[in-house]
């Protein structure tokens, strides 16, 4: 039997997501990709973060799973989702006195949405990501624990 635990769950609509970035551009957030030749509204990219992720409810016993996140030319992704088709997506941020808030939704063809949302502080990351498929019998509704370190960091050239 797979580990995956699902349940019926609603997931965030579209309507929902946009009602939320709306909420963060109201309270000081910005898109990464606001201005291609603007660099200072792309604070996070070239950043890269060596990250274990741990399903909720399953501390005792389950080895996390190693990945490495990136920020990169205003997209965030995963180098572990990739593989399942997850395409880099557009993130948005908000700086917040010593940290910067992040949010990214991945989406893949085949395997659902992921929304992940976290903070950076000190090098620093922590989060969550939600994954969600839905299927006509039943839907996969995963939260997943995120903690990073910065491993490296790649600047592009003005």
């Amino acid at each position: 039997m797979s580990t995956l635990r699902s349940r019926v769950a609603p997931r965030p609509s579209r309507l929902q997501l946009a009602w939320l970035a709306g909420l963060m551009l109201v309270s000081g957030s910005v898109p990464a990709q606001q201005s291609a030749t603007d660099r200072s509204y792309r604070p996070l990219d070239g950043l890269r973060f060596e990250t274990r992720i741990v399903r909720e409810g399953n501390d005792e016993g389950a080895e996390p799973l190693t990945d490495e996140l990136l920020f990169q030319d205003g997209n965030f992704s995963s180098a572990v989702c990739k593989r399942y088709n997850f395409a880099a997506a557009p993130y948005w941020m908000r700086i917040d006195g010593d940290r910067v808030r992040f949010l990214a939704e991945l989406t893949s063809p085949t395997d659902g949405t992921m929304l992940w949302t976290g903070t950076i502080k000190d090098d620093v990351l922590e989060g969550t990501m939600r994954w969600t498929k839905e299927r006509w019998y039943w839907t996969i509704d995963a939260e997943h624990r995120i903690r990073g370190k910065l491993s490296k960091v790649t600047r592009a050239t003005d």
